[in-house]
């Protein structure tokens, strides 16, 4: 794993990519330009990128549309760039894949933080930070699923990995650490992308909803992720630890 995690950002304007060039680097990260979406192609395509800044009004290609292919080729993190009031299209983007999002303008202190958080929740060294480390194998079942909380890996009764993004992973550990227990909005926002709840922030609950598709039998009407009106969400499945010796 490269001590220097690598930035993509896909936006038009020089401006910012010269800022964040120089701030990034000086913060430990190794820095990617592309401004169209044959460029992030073809960065992809030679480059290991760590995480992709998206910003979403592109010329030609739009922002969501790459988000969405990306999102269906790769696990890898991506973080929106947006304009200030556009609450629709951070929707849409949290719906295609998104891990976070953050408004232009921005402040350069605030998109370094989210860019630490994604990285860090996807397991990746957030440059200057230590990698985190777990003591022992941590590995649990729930509903027909097993969850290893070391390998970041879900798998079915058949044997077969389901992929998570960075995100909702860490929504899921959230859950299976506490069942049985009614967590807000305010406090999974502020788990899972390190931020507290607005007025008409759903990143949440479309978190909430992208990883009921993955996880339950009918999403539609949800037994394992409960909606507890008014106060947040329930994780409902019994949680059991495996023991080492059975995974």
């Amino acid at each position: 794993m490269s001590d220097q995690p690598t930035i993509l950002l896909v936006d038009d304007d020089p401006d910012i990519a010269d800022l964040l060039k120089v701030y990034l680097g000086s913060e430990g990260f190794s820095f990617l330009w592309a401004e169209t979406g044959e460029a992030l192609r073809e960065t992809i395509a030679h480059e290991a990128v760590d995480l992709v800044l998206m910003d979403l009004m592109l010329p030609g290609e739009d922002g969501l549309s790459l988000t969405r292919e990306l999102r269906n080729q790769s696990n890898i993190g991506i973080i929106m760039l947006t304009a200030k009031g556009d609450t629709v299209d951070r929707v849409v983007g949290l719906e295609l894949g998104a891990d976070d999002y953050i408004a232009k303008p921005f402040e350069k202190r605030e998109l370094l933080a989210r860019i630490r958080s994604v990285l860090r929740r996807a397991g990746q060294p957030a440059a200057s930070e230590a990698p985190a480390e777990r003591d022992g194998n941590a590995v649990v079942r729930f509903a027909g699923w097993q969850l290893d909380l070391d390998a970041r890996e879900l798998t079915g009764e058949n044997g077969d990995t389901v992929d998570l993004t960075s995100s909702e992973f860490n929504l899921l550990a959230e859950f299976v650490n506490r069942p049985g227990r009614v967590q807000t909005r305010d406090y999974l926002l502020n788990a899972v992308h390190n931020r507290d709840w607005e007025a008409y922030d759903r990143s949440i609950d479309v978190l909430i909803t992208r990883l009921r598709r993955k996880i339950e039998p009918n999403p539609k009407r949800p037994s394992i992720i409960k909606t507890v009106r008014g106060a947040g969400y329930i994780f409902a499945a019994k949680v059991e630890p495996v023991a080492a010796a059975d995974t």
